[in-house]
């Protein structure tokens, strides 16, 4: 993936606008430049960001902007969720317990986990008005070869 190639998609609080989300993603992200896996890993991410936006930004009728930006940097895909509903910062929520059996686990509220878990780094800041979430996302190889 040498190079920077960039896409920007602007979308409003309708949970309609996820399937505008993922044809986007779909069409960005060309078969054979990024992994199956990082390719997974991204729609996750993007989706589930901007389904808690779309769920919870924005208080009653308020129309909100949501602006996914994605980037590619050598081996490197940066995305960020950029919107003006009201603030929250996923990366302060903490983990959940852990629980030792499978009936006491509790049903939802792991999409933040999974955010985390998916994505090389996930970073959060609020700018004027706005919430910017940004994740990165490295090939597993590249990954591998710039910690040895």
């Amino acid at each position: 993936m040498p190079g920077t190639q960039a896409g920007r998609l602007v979308l409003h609080n309708d949970l309609t606008e996820l399937r505008r989300l993922a044809g986007w993603l779909e069409s960005w992200m060309q078969p054979g430049v990024l992994s199956p896996d990082v390719s997974f890993a991204i729609a996750l991410c993007l989706e589930e960001a901007v389904a808690n936006v779309i769920r919870h930004g924005s208080a009653g009728d308020e129309r909100l902007e949501i602006a996914v930006e994605v980037e590619r940097r050598g081996e490197a895909l940066i995305a960020r969720i950029e919107d003006n509903g009201r603030h929250f910062d996923p990366t302060a929520v903490p983990a959940p317990p852990p629980t030792a059996l499978l009936e006491e686990a509790k049903i939802g509220d792991v999409g933040i986990q999974l955010m985390r878990s998916f994505a090389s780094s996930m970073r959060y800041e609020r700018r004027g008005h706005c919430n910017r979430l940004t994740f990165e996302f490295v090939e597993p190889v590249a990954r591998a070869s710039r910690q040895g």
